[in-house]
């Protein structure tokens, strides 16, 4: 049954905080920057609660931040849909989170943990989230993550597709070398990706001490992927280069016009 909420200003002294937040913690920067906006342009959305519960109060379902915001403002009111006291809030800040894509991809693993926790089957989340099984699945991966890559994806010193090469990475001080020189250099999942399988033909001689890890980084640097520019066809160095997305038609022009700029100095070399 679809529950049809109705919107109403209530006082902030009766919103309680939610039972089950969703977020990890509160970036109280972002928060001064949320309250500053509000005090200018006001509330842009309502917040969801559910009550009245026990005592005449009401709990937050979403908009945990804009509560809180509300708050530092000191208003007295906050506009909020009010679902009933016997509402899902679990379900339904999942649901309103995802959609505004406010959730980090740790929290977004964490809240699915909640839904499985309840009973609900990856199938019936992914429906719920309108996310595909692949990404319920990889969501609820990162929480068995090492906690040095789960910090990394906090923080999104690097990207999920880094990380995921690099949980692969079985010794930890190893690792750590890794996810440093990853997040210096920006190393891509093709560059991870071959630091992974040079790391798998050593991985006896680091597990058993018999190669230290020093000596394992610094010899890493013969590990280099070299391709060819496309536009001047010097080879280089695989992690100094970047991709680009064009659709077939803007491909074709950049090409013809990489082959005019090469011929006008093909040309110009040989006069």
């Amino acid at each position: 049954m679809i529950v049809q909420p109705r919107t109403e200003y209530v006082p902030l002294a009766k919103i309680q905080p939610p039972a089950h937040r969703l977020r990890e913690s509160i970036d109280e920067e972002a928060l001064g920057a949320l309250a500053d906006s509000m005090a200018a342009e006001g509330l842009h959305q309502p917040i969801g609660v559910r009550g009245p519960l026990q005592g005449d109060v009401y709990e937050v379902v979403w908009g945990d931040r804009r509560t809180l915001a509300a708050r530092r403002l000191q208003w007295d009111t906050i506009e909020a849909k009010i679902f009933p006291a016997d509402y899902d809030p679990v379900v339904a800040a999942i649901s309103e989170n995802l959609n505004r894509e406010e959730l980090t991809p740790l929290e977004e693993g964490a809240a699915i943990a909640q839904l499985v926790a309840r009973g609900h089957s990856l199938a019936a989340i992914s429906r719920l989230m309108r996310r595909s099984a692949g990404w319920v699945s990889s969501r609820t991966a990162l929480l068995t993550l090492p906690p040095d890559l789960q910090a990394a994806v906090r923080t999104g010193r690097l990207g999920l597709g880094v990380v995921e090469a690099l949980r692969e990475i079985d010794h930890a001080e190893y690792r750590a070398s890794l996810v440093e020189e990853a997040e210096r250099v920006g190393a891509s999942r093709n560059t991870v990706d071959i630091w992974v399988s040079h790391y798998r033909a050593d991985r006896e001689r680091i597990v058993s001490n018999r190669l230290m890890v020093a000596e394992i980084v610094e010899r890493r640097t013969a590990y280099v992927v070299y391709v060819a520019c496309d536009a001047c066809t010097v080879e280089t160095d695989y992690t100094k280069t970047v991709s680009r997305r064009f659709c077939t038609g803007c491909a074709a022009l950049l090409d013809a016009g990489l082959r005019e700029a090469q011929g006008e100095r093909s040309q110009g070399t040989q006069r």
